[in-house]
């Protein structure tokens, strides 16, 4: 399946002619669905939040359905009428918290009347921002290929989930920001050469919040985890051979240089492994 972005009619046949059932994740309703009474902006409201609320996914206003099967598109809805920035205007209106990175696309029905279009609209999963309500201040989950009431645990779960999600991409920013300290560092001093420096200049500072970041590298990888400890007892390992050389000042020989680039090595990974971290960022 091609990204949403690209889509044109041939990929609404496409769902059509292989069967594509409804799911979890992907949602088939009639045109008509969409307009401006209370009635069709509460359902809007109420689909859009759910699929939020649930896994993300794809609502499709343009598809005629049965037995959660597709039936092919119907006539569309006139793009004049009814455009796609008064759709996203709605939905970002009325649903609260606002659902980033939310995408409508208009697909031109050309094998429909001139200036018929299906709206699709692709739906991120609720993360940091969870949950997402309507302006009935109702919570609403997709389930049964249908919107229903959250249950009250259900909604504080998403709540903790959305905690433990900033939380996460907080640490990350915190963490990225401290391992490039620690890289830049190593870097300077293993391009110092053999000069003779300041003792207390060629050692390497660690933050305590980063000895004391085990409550939020649980919320790491693995690797992040074991990454993090390693490039601390590096740093450590390094500072105690300065120390051990005694004097005011120290040379940063061959010993001390290899030491240097293995922190700054380290800390290339890392940093990558947290720069993709925080591009999921919503």
């Amino acid at each position: 399946m091609r990204p949403v972005r690209e889509w044109n009619e041939s990929d609404l046949d496409e769902l059509h002619r292989g069967q594509i059932m409804e799911s979890l994740t992907l949602e088939y309703k009639d045109s008509r669905a969409l307009g401006n009474t209370d009635h069709q902006k509460s359902e809007l409201f109420k689909d859009v939040s759910a699929m939020a609320n649930s896994s993300g996914g794809i609502i499709i206003y343009g598809m005629k359905e049965r037995g959660h099967l597709p039936e092919g598109t119907d006539d569309g809805v006139d793009a004049a009428q009814l455009k796609r920035e008064w759709l996203e205007n709605i939905l970002t209106a009325n649903i609260d918290p606002k659902i980033e990175d939310l995408y409508i696309k208009p697909v031109i029905l050309e094998s429909k009347n001139a200036g018929r279009v299906a709206y699709v609209i692709e739906i991120p999963q609720a993360k940091s921002r969870s949950p997402h309500q309507g302006p009935e201040h109702k919570y609403y989950k997709r389930y049964n290929f249908k919107a229903e009431s959250m249950e009250d645990y259900e909604v504080r779960d998403l709540m903790r989930r959305g905690i433990e999600y900033g939380r996460k991409y907080g640490a990350a920013f915190d963490l990225y920001i401290e391992i490039s300290r620690l890289g830049t560092a190593a870097s300077a001093r293993a391009g110092a050469g053999m000069a003779h420096i300041d003792a207390n200049k060629a050692v390497i500072g660690v933050s305590p919040d980063l000895r004391s970041a085990g409550a939020v590298l649980v919320l790491m990888t693995r690797y992040m985890r074991n990454a993090v400890g390693e490039i601390i007892q590096n740093v450590d390992s390094y500072n105690s051979k300065v120390e051990a050389r005694g004097g005011v000042a120290v040379i940063i020989d061959a010993s001390l240089r290899g030491d240097l680039v293995a922190i700054r090595e380290l800390s290339d990974e890392i940093r990558a492994h947290l720069s993709n971290i925080l591009d999921q960022e919503p």
